[in-house]
């Protein structure tokens, strides 16, 4: 680390999410008896029991949108978890495939967006959660078997708000293994910076500092890009943020498919520079 059942549901959701939602049914996984680093702990952590964290302490929210593909393979893998008895909720935003119907087959309680968008989808997933710890991944995540329990464990620790590890493109050759080694070493400085670069598949957060913090909102919107980051950059004022630089998740390459590698590299650097320093700078001068 580094440190700075019931039965399934649907339910249809036209409004926007309210940024603190109550605890409802759910659908559970099966039951039995996880180096970091992290950000400095700031003003504001509650004082909260060492806790033993299990399977029903925790959620897990998968935004989707048209992924009846690729959905049941990372439902599966986390069927598997050494971690069991955690609630999973799928949101379905605004999909035209099947994929709400797939997650309800496969026992994930659904939620169904109208509206896309992922920042609205995570929010409506995350106040529908009814555990005490919310863990945030991809339709298009291939988690290990002991993801969660290595994700979850840094946040034992009462100062602990939020863990987050990092994401590594599918598939093989020197040219991923380069670009994963330099995207996790990028991590590892902008945590050092005061600026923790949470990725979306991969991050586990308190749901009481979650809501602490507004959640994913910006004023009245819900960001459709760099809102993991967003929330990473809010909790920072009540907790400790932990990095777990050895803790990947492998996810699809698809939006560098097509020669878009360096237009996504391009687009994602614009991003990171605003969010993370620009509009900083801009609150300050006014």
């Amino acid at each position: 680390m580094v440190l700075l059942g019931s039965e399934p549901e649907n339910r249809d959701a036209t409004q926007p999410p309210s940024g603190r939602g109550p605890g409802a049914h759910h659908m559970d996984t099966p039951r039995s008896s996880a180096g970091y680093a992290a950000s400095r702990p700031q003003r504001g952590g509650r004082s909260l029991a060492a806790w033993t964290l299990t399977g029903a302490d925790v959620s897990v929210v998968i935004p989707a949108r048209n992924e009846e593909a690729r959905l049941p393979e990372c439902l599966a893998r986390l069927r598997e978890q050494s971690l069991p008895g955690f609630e999973i909720i799928v949101v379905d935003s605004a999909s035209t495939d099947r994929t709400g119907a797939v997650a309800r087959a496969l026992g994930a309680r659904v939620i169904r967006l109208e509206q896309p968008g992922v920042g609205l989808a995570r929010q409506a997933g995350f106040d529908a959660a009814s555990r005490g710890i919310i863990v945030s991944t991809d339709a298009d995540a291939l988690p290990s078997r002991d993801w969660i329990e290595r994700l979850v464990d840094p946040l034992r620790d009462p100062a602990a708000v939020c863990s987050f590890g990092t994401i590594r493109l599918s598939g093989a050759g020197a040219l991923v293994a380069i670009g994963h080694s330099l995207f996790r070493a990028f991590q590892s400085v902008n945590l050092l910076l005061g600026r923790p670069i949470c990725c979306g598949p991969n991050f586990a957060v308190r749901k009481s500092a979650f809501h602490d913090v507004g959640g994913f909102a910006v004023g009245q919107t819900y960001p459709n890009e760099a809102e993991d980051v967003r929330l990473a950059l809010k909790l920072r004022s009540v907790g400790k943020i932990v990095f777990l630089h050895d803790l990947s998740m492998d996810v699809s390459a698809r939006s560098l498919a097509g020669g878009q590698a360096l237009k996504y590299i391009a687009h994602h650097t614009g991003v990171y520079f605003k969010v993370c320093w620009l509009q900083k700078q801009l609150a300050v001068s006014r």
